[in-house]
């Protein structure tokens, strides 16, 4: 393990961080557990789930591709709303209907992942 990740480590562990007995499936770095919850590797820059089967896989994957779906929405919703003081009338009702279908997307996608992670608890 490199100096720079050790001191990634101890910054995180400072920062309320727990060392835990986990190691990284990618690299072989000792995890922490963040004060969220979430396993991270310090070396890879990533949380980690750790899984007992292939359905818990798939289900975690799942969520983490939700996750990402909705980040995007929610930069594309950011961007309109940045690009509609800026627009005449015409134009800004486009696109208030287009920030409108993406606001159904992104509240529709939070619910599906507060459904999936209430699956994952029991």
């Amino acid at each position: 393990m490199s100096s720079d990740v050790v001191k990634k480590i101890a910054q995180l562990v400072r920062a309320g961080a727990a060392l835990t007995p986990y190691t990284c499936p990618a690299c072989g770095t000792v995890l922490v557990r963040l004060k969220t919850g979430e396993l991270y590797c310090a070396n890879c820059e990533r949380t980690v789930v750790l899984v007992r089967s292939d359905e818990e896989a798939q289900q975690a994957l799942e969520v983490v591709q939700l996750r990402e779906v909705r980040r995007i929405v929610f930069d594309k919703i950011i961007q309109l709303g940045k690009e509609i003081e800026k627009l005449s009338a015409p134009e800004m009702v486009d696109h208030l209907r287009s920030l409108s279908l993406l606001l159904d997307i992104y509240e529709r996608l939070a619910k599906i992942h507060g459904e999936a992670g209430r699956e994952k608890k029991t």
